[in-house]
Protein backbone atom coordinates (compact mmCIF):
# COMPACT_ATOMS: atom_id res chain seq x y z
CA UNK A 1 0.00 0.00 0.00
CA UNK A 2 1.57 3.24 -1.31
CA UNK A 3 0.52 6.61 0.66
CA UNK A 4 0.80 9.86 -0.79
CA UNK A 5 0.57 13.18 1.18
CA UNK A 6 -1.13 16.50 0.50
CA UNK A 7 2.33 17.96 -0.93
CA UNK A 8 2.05 15.44 -3.70
CA UNK A 9 5.25 13.35 -1.69
CA UNK A 10 5.12 9.71 -2.46
CA UNK A 11 6.00 7.95 1.49
CA UNK A 12 8.69 6.42 1.31
CA UNK A 13 8.07 2.40 2.15
CA UNK A 14 10.31 2.40 4.85
CA UNK A 15 8.57 4.70 6.88
CA UNK A 16 5.07 3.58 6.58
CA UNK A 17 5.15 0.61 9.20
CA UNK A 18 1.25 -0.56 8.96
CA UNK A 19 -1.86 0.85 7.30
CA UNK A 20 -5.60 -0.32 7.25
CA UNK A 21 -8.10 0.75 5.19
CA UNK A 22 -11.55 0.55 6.20
CA UNK A 23 -15.13 0.25 4.24
CA UNK A 24 -18.29 0.61 6.12
CA UNK A 25 -22.26 0.86 5.36
CA UNK A 26 -22.08 3.91 7.30
CA UNK A 27 -22.44 7.24 6.64
CA UNK A 28 -18.81 8.20 6.67
CA UNK A 29 -17.97 5.23 4.12
CA UNK A 30 -14.40 5.06 4.21
CA UNK A 31 -11.55 5.39 7.07
CA UNK A 32 -7.84 4.70 6.71
CA UNK A 33 -5.59 4.14 9.61
CA UNK A 34 -1.98 4.31 10.04
CA UNK A 35 1.32 3.62 11.67
CA UNK A 36 4.33 6.06 10.08
CA UNK A 37 7.89 6.52 11.77
CA UNK A 38 8.23 10.19 13.25
CA UNK A 39 10.91 11.94 10.85
CA UNK A 40 11.06 15.25 10.45
CA UNK A 41 9.23 14.88 6.69
CA UNK A 42 6.13 12.70 8.13
CA UNK A 43 5.65 14.96 11.65
CA UNK A 44 5.50 18.17 9.24
CA UNK A 45 3.03 16.57 6.39
CA UNK A 46 1.18 14.63 8.23
CA UNK A 47 -0.84 17.09 10.56
CA UNK A 48 -4.36 17.37 11.86
CA UNK A 49 -6.63 18.23 8.89
CA UNK A 50 -4.06 17.50 5.91
CA UNK A 51 -5.23 15.16 3.39
CA UNK A 52 -3.73 11.65 2.51
CA UNK A 53 -4.74 9.35 -0.11
CA UNK A 54 -4.04 6.43 -1.41
CA UNK A 55 -1.62 5.53 -4.64
CA UNK A 56 -3.33 2.82 -5.88
CA UNK A 57 -6.67 3.37 -5.75
CA UNK A 58 -6.86 7.37 -5.68
CA UNK A 59 -8.71 7.25 -2.27
CA UNK A 60 -8.79 10.71 -0.51
CA UNK A 61 -8.87 10.92 3.23
CA UNK A 62 -8.72 13.78 6.37
CA UNK A 63 -6.44 13.18 9.15
CA UNK A 64 -8.84 14.06 11.58
CA UNK A 65 -6.09 12.59 14.89
CA UNK A 66 -2.02 12.16 15.19
CA UNK A 67 -1.17 10.35 17.92
CA UNK A 68 2.55 10.28 18.72
CA UNK A 69 3.72 6.89 20.63
CA UNK A 70 6.66 7.09 23.43
CA UNK A 71 10.04 6.15 22.27
CA UNK A 72 9.81 2.75 21.45
CA UNK A 73 12.63 0.04 21.82
CA UNK A 74 13.34 0.43 17.72
CA UNK A 75 16.58 1.81 16.73
CA UNK A 76 17.92 3.31 13.91
CA UNK A 77 21.43 4.42 14.14
CA UNK A 78 21.91 5.96 17.05
CA UNK A 79 18.60 7.28 17.82
CA UNK A 80 15.57 5.38 18.68
CA UNK A 81 12.36 5.47 16.67
CA UNK A 82 8.92 6.76 17.20
CA UNK A 83 5.33 6.47 15.34
CA UNK A 84 2.66 8.77 14.49
CA UNK A 85 -0.89 6.80 14.46
CA UNK A 86 -3.16 8.46 12.23
CA UNK A 87 -6.90 8.52 11.82
CA UNK A 88 -8.17 9.84 8.63
CA UNK A 89 -11.73 10.19 6.84
CA UNK A 90 -13.03 9.77 3.71
CA UNK A 91 -12.24 13.16 2.69
CA UNK A 92 -15.79 14.10 0.68
CA UNK A 93 -17.79 12.99 3.56
CA UNK A 94 -15.78 13.90 6.22
CA UNK A 95 -17.17 17.30 7.66
CA UNK A 96 -20.30 15.24 8.56
CA UNK A 97 -18.57 13.72 11.16
CA UNK A 98 -17.77 17.43 13.27
CA UNK A 99 -20.08 18.77 15.33
CA UNK A 100 -22.37 21.30 14.64
CA UNK A 101 -22.53 25.38 15.06
CA UNK A 102 -25.48 25.95 13.59
CA UNK A 103 -28.53 23.64 13.13
CA UNK A 104 -29.67 21.79 10.27
CA UNK A 105 -33.63 20.81 10.27
CA UNK A 106 -35.29 19.78 6.58
CA UNK A 107 -38.44 18.28 5.72
CA UNK A 108 -39.00 16.10 2.49
CA UNK A 109 -35.33 16.62 1.24
CA UNK A 110 -33.25 14.31 -0.82
CA UNK A 111 -30.19 12.35 1.20
CA UNK A 112 -27.24 14.51 -1.06
CA UNK A 113 -28.77 18.23 -0.01
CA UNK A 114 -28.78 16.97 3.68
CA UNK A 115 -25.06 15.92 3.24
CA UNK A 116 -24.14 18.77 1.39
CA UNK A 117 -26.11 21.31 4.15
CA UNK A 118 -24.00 19.50 6.80
CA UNK A 119 -20.48 20.41 4.97
CA UNK A 120 -19.75 17.64 2.73
CA UNK A 121 -18.61 17.96 -1.18
CA UNK A 122 -20.21 14.49 -2.22
CA UNK A 123 -22.75 13.82 -4.81
CA UNK A 124 -24.88 10.64 -4.08
CA UNK A 125 -25.89 8.35 -6.81
CA UNK A 126 -28.69 6.98 -6.40
CA UNK A 127 -30.36 9.90 -3.93
CA UNK A 128 -33.20 9.11 -1.93
CA UNK A 129 -36.24 11.78 -0.12
CA UNK A 130 -36.17 11.95 3.53
CA UNK A 131 -39.24 12.87 5.26
CA UNK A 132 -37.54 14.58 8.26
CA UNK A 133 -34.10 15.71 9.14
CA UNK A 134 -33.31 17.36 12.05
CA UNK A 135 -29.25 17.59 13.54
CA UNK A 136 -29.07 20.76 16.15
CA UNK A 137 -26.34 22.78 17.49
CA UNK A 138 -23.80 20.56 18.87
CA UNK A 139 -24.77 17.12 17.30
CA UNK A 140 -23.16 15.36 14.72
CA UNK A 141 -24.60 15.03 11.54
CA UNK A 142 -23.26 11.05 10.71
CA UNK A 143 -25.40 9.74 13.78
CA UNK A 144 -28.52 11.91 12.67
CA UNK A 145 -27.76 11.10 9.18
CA UNK A 146 -27.82 7.14 10.44
CA UNK A 147 -30.77 7.07 12.05
CA UNK A 148 -32.72 8.59 8.71
CA UNK A 149 -31.09 5.74 6.65
CA UNK A 150 -32.54 3.22 9.17
CA UNK A 151 -36.49 4.39 9.32
CA UNK A 152 -35.48 4.14 5.08
CA UNK A 153 -34.09 0.62 5.37
CA UNK A 154 -30.95 1.46 3.60
CA UNK A 155 -27.17 2.01 3.50
CA UNK A 156 -24.95 4.58 2.03
CA UNK A 157 -21.64 2.77 0.61
CA UNK A 158 -18.55 4.00 -1.52
CA UNK A 159 -16.38 2.54 -4.23
CA UNK A 160 -14.17 5.37 -3.22
CA UNK A 161 -14.95 8.14 -5.80
CA UNK A 162 -18.85 8.01 -5.34
CA UNK A 163 -21.38 7.48 -2.66
CA UNK A 164 -24.43 5.77 -3.10
CA UNK A 165 -27.67 4.90 -1.19
CA UNK A 166 -29.02 1.43 -1.59
CA UNK A 167 -31.79 -0.46 0.15
CA UNK A 168 -30.58 -3.20 2.96
CA UNK A 169 -32.95 -5.76 -0.01
CA UNK A 170 -31.06 -4.70 -3.05
CA UNK A 171 -28.24 -5.28 -1.84
CA UNK A 172 -28.17 -9.14 -2.26
CA UNK A 173 -29.48 -8.75 -5.69
CA UNK A 174 -26.61 -7.43 -7.00
CA UNK A 175 -24.19 -9.88 -8.91
CA UNK A 176 -21.84 -11.40 -6.39
CA UNK A 177 -18.38 -10.14 -7.00
CA UNK A 178 -16.80 -12.98 -5.37
CA UNK A 179 -17.81 -16.40 -5.69
CA UNK A 180 -16.16 -19.08 -3.02
CA UNK A 181 -17.73 -22.93 -4.02
CA UNK A 182 -16.43 -24.05 -0.62
CA UNK A 183 -16.91 -22.64 3.22
CA UNK A 184 -13.82 -21.20 4.44
CA UNK A 185 -15.13 -18.14 6.97
CA UNK A 186 -15.49 -18.15 10.83
CA UNK A 187 -19.22 -19.08 11.70
CA UNK A 188 -20.91 -16.78 14.13
CA UNK A 189 -24.27 -17.94 15.43
CA UNK A 190 -26.18 -14.94 17.40
CA UNK A 191 -29.71 -15.48 17.34
CA UNK A 192 -29.70 -14.85 21.62
CA UNK A 193 -27.95 -12.04 20.88
CA UNK A 194 -30.41 -10.76 17.81
CA UNK A 195 -32.86 -10.79 20.00
CA UNK A 196 -31.49 -8.33 22.44
CA UNK A 197 -29.84 -6.16 19.89
CA UNK A 198 -32.34 -5.72 17.22
CA UNK A 199 -35.65 -4.38 18.40
CA UNK A 200 -39.20 -3.66 17.01
CA UNK A 201 -41.07 -0.33 17.69
CA UNK A 202 -44.83 0.87 17.91
CA UNK A 203 -46.47 4.25 17.00
CA UNK A 204 -49.39 6.35 17.35
CA UNK A 205 -51.23 7.38 14.34
CA UNK A 206 -53.34 10.78 14.30
CA UNK A 207 -56.40 9.37 14.99
CA UNK A 208 -54.47 7.90 18.16
CA UNK A 209 -54.86 4.22 16.84
CA UNK A 210 -51.45 2.46 17.20
CA UNK A 211 -49.82 1.14 14.52
CA UNK A 212 -46.74 -1.70 14.92
CA UNK A 213 -43.41 -2.70 12.71
CA UNK A 214 -42.18 -6.31 12.78
CA UNK A 215 -43.61 -7.98 15.68
CA UNK A 216 -43.18 -12.29 14.47
CA UNK A 217 -40.52 -12.43 17.11
CA UNK A 218 -40.03 -11.50 20.46
CA UNK A 219 -38.17 -8.50 21.00
CA UNK A 220 -37.31 -5.94 23.11
CA UNK A 221 -39.92 -2.92 22.03
CA UNK A 222 -39.36 0.77 21.78
CA UNK A 223 -41.61 3.71 21.06
CA UNK A 224 -41.40 6.07 18.17
CA UNK A 225 -43.26 9.19 17.60
CA UNK A 226 -44.59 10.43 14.14
CA UNK A 227 -43.41 6.90 12.38
CA UNK A 228 -45.60 5.44 9.75
CA UNK A 229 -45.74 1.59 9.95
CA UNK A 230 -43.86 1.41 6.53
CA UNK A 231 -40.34 3.61 8.51
CA UNK A 232 -41.51 0.92 11.72
CA UNK A 233 -40.86 -2.34 9.80
CA UNK A 234 -37.77 -0.72 8.59
CA UNK A 235 -36.20 0.25 11.40
CA UNK A 236 -36.05 -3.52 12.68
CA UNK A 237 -34.45 -4.67 9.07
CA UNK A 238 -30.99 -4.83 9.81
CA UNK A 239 -28.05 -7.02 8.41
CA UNK A 240 -26.86 -9.48 10.71
CA UNK A 241 -23.38 -10.39 10.90
CA UNK A 242 -22.54 -14.23 9.99
CA UNK A 243 -19.25 -14.95 8.35
CA UNK A 244 -16.05 -13.55 8.68
CA UNK A 245 -13.54 -14.41 5.56
CA UNK A 246 -9.59 -13.07 4.91
CA UNK A 247 -8.45 -13.67 2.05
CA UNK A 248 -5.73 -12.36 -0.23
CA UNK A 249 -5.49 -8.77 -0.88
CA UNK A 250 -8.65 -7.61 -2.52
CA UNK A 251 -8.60 -3.28 -2.06
CA UNK A 252 -11.45 -3.21 -4.75
CA UNK A 253 -13.81 -5.24 -3.11
CA UNK A 254 -15.62 -2.90 -0.30
CA UNK A 255 -18.81 -2.69 1.61
CA UNK A 256 -21.80 -2.82 -0.05
CA UNK A 257 -21.39 -5.44 -2.32
CA UNK A 258 -22.03 -9.12 -2.28
CA UNK A 259 -20.16 -12.46 -1.96
CA UNK A 260 -21.63 -15.33 -2.84
CA UNK A 261 -20.49 -18.57 -0.83
CA UNK A 262 -22.03 -21.99 -1.20
CA UNK A 263 -24.33 -20.29 -3.52
CA UNK A 264 -25.68 -18.23 -0.96
CA UNK A 265 -25.49 -14.49 -1.18
CA UNK A 266 -23.82 -12.98 1.95
CA UNK A 267 -23.68 -8.75 2.15
CA UNK A 268 -19.96 -7.27 2.91
CA UNK A 269 -20.75 -4.96 5.95
CA UNK A 270 -17.58 -3.83 6.99
CA UNK A 271 -14.14 -4.51 4.95
CA UNK A 272 -10.74 -3.97 5.92
CA UNK A 273 -7.65 -3.96 3.40
CA UNK A 274 -4.44 -4.22 5.64
CA UNK A 275 -0.75 -3.88 5.17
CA UNK A 276 1.90 -4.51 7.64
CA UNK A 277 5.32 -4.06 6.25
CA UNK A 278 7.22 -6.14 9.10
CA UNK A 279 10.03 -3.68 8.91
CA UNK A 280 10.46 -3.92 13.18
CA UNK A 281 11.22 -7.71 12.26
CA UNK A 282 7.83 -9.66 11.88
CA UNK A 283 6.69 -11.14 8.67
CA UNK A 284 5.39 -8.70 5.85
CA UNK A 285 1.86 -9.13 5.43
CA UNK A 286 -1.11 -7.90 3.11
CA UNK A 287 -4.60 -9.18 3.16
CA UNK A 288 -8.11 -8.27 3.08
CA UNK A 289 -10.81 -8.91 5.76
CA UNK A 290 -14.45 -9.09 5.33
CA UNK A 291 -17.57 -9.29 7.78
CA UNK A 292 -20.24 -10.57 6.19
CA UNK A 293 -24.05 -10.88 6.88
CA UNK A 294 -27.57 -11.65 5.78
CA UNK A 295 -30.98 -9.44 6.38
CA UNK A 296 -32.90 -9.77 9.28
CA UNK A 297 -36.52 -9.35 8.22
Amino acid sequence: MQLILSSGTVLRGDLLLSACLHSDLAPVPMTLEAVVRATEATVAGLKQGETISIASEGYVFRIVQVQRSKVSANVQGSEQMAALHIVALFEPCHQIAFRRKTAVIKEGATLGSIYGACGARVKINADYPIARFACYAGGVPSYEVAKVLQEEGGAIYTDGREVTFIRLQDIFKQEPILRLEQDTTENIDSGFMERHEVPSFFSIDASGTFVYGNRSKVRAIGYQPRTDTRMLWNMTRALIQKKILKSDYLPTVNAGKVIQIERINYAIITAAHAFESGSDGGDSRLYSKFWLGTLEE
